[in-house]
């Protein structure tokens, strides 16, 4: 049978203008133009599950669309989630090494009541379950005593169910040393040999939610110590990055961080931050 594929032709600019604005509506997420193949094969894909014909008739269906269902689809498979475990690393040492023991110092003051981290963008998870990791490493039996919980949210629907098994293959625990590894991951044995199963402690205080930075109120009924958006803002212009960081501002502790990417910076983004290090802010 001859493969849509190759019998598909590619994206013309009308086309790729029309899904770049829909994603841009829908997300705020800017598509440029070198992640047209990217965008023009996703979407293959979505017109062989509909079995559609062309990209103009999945067009006019996403434009009158009532079913938000395929504007999930569509979403879940424009959105990138480069992620690793550890990844830029010096934050989590940073949090061992300044953030946490301040933490400490103040609970114990009666200064602070629980420990509250968002991971706003965590694709298959590895963001949240690696600063799971390190709050264990750090407290050690003490973790038990703390009030502590973990959002991860993300708009791709399927990466968050990913993150929620907790089920890695072997090449993406690599990071993780291997005294972490066997602390804290199941590893497969028979027909799950070759994959690792993240242990309950470190789900057990982790909360999983669909959120879109887009919306006006994140319905989010709590105030955070932490906050890691990291690799993300970059899809966005520079408008919505001040939009977005106006938000999260509302929902910050006293005194509280937000992690970004190593390549973003606030820098005439906004001026309610102030920066600590390695692409570290402090509310101020």
């Amino acid at each position: 049978m001859e493969d849509l594929n190759s019998r598909m032709p590619s994206l013309t600019d009308a086309e790729f203008n029309d899904l770049v604005k829909i994603i841009y509506d829908k997300t705020r997420i800017q598509m440029s133009e070198h992640k047209r193949a990217l965008v023009n094969s996703r979407i293959i894909k979505r017109l062989r599950a509909l079995n559609m014909s062309s990209f103009k008739e999945y067009i006019d269906f996403l434009k009158n669309v009532s079913d938000e269902e395929e504007i999930t689809n569509f979403i879940n498979a424009v959105t990138t989630n480069k992620t690793d475990f550890f990844r830029e690393n010096k934050h989590f040492e940073y949090m061992k090494s300044n953030f946490l023991p301040s933490w400490e110092k103040s609970y114990q003051e009666g200064r602070v009541k629980n420990l509250r981290i968002w991971s706003a963008a965590c694709s298959t998870g590895e963001e949240p379950y690696t600063i799971a990791m390190t709050l264990h490493e750090y407290f050690g039996e003490r973790y038990g005593k703390y009030d502590i919980k973990i959002l991860a949210s993300d708009i791709d629907t399927n990466v968050l169910s990913h993150a929620m098994r907790g089920v890695y293959k072997e090449e993406s625990v690599d990071p993780i040393a291997n005294s972490i590894l066997k602390k804290y991951f199941l590893k497969g044995t028979g027909e799950k040999a070759g994959f690792y199963k993240v242990k309950e402690i470190l789900q057990k205080d982790l909360f999983f939610r669909q959120l879109n930075f887009k919306e006006s109120d994140f319905d989010i009924h709590t105030m955070f110590d932490l906050i890691f958006c990291r690799n993300v803002i970059i899809y966005f212009d520079k408008d919505f990055q001040k939009e977005l960081f106006n938000k999260f501002y509302r929902y910050m502790k006293e005194d509280s961080l937000v992690f970004i990417g190593h390549s973003e910076t606030l820098f005439g983004i906004s001026d309610k931050f102030k920066y600590v290090s390695s692409n570290i802010y402090k509310k101020i």
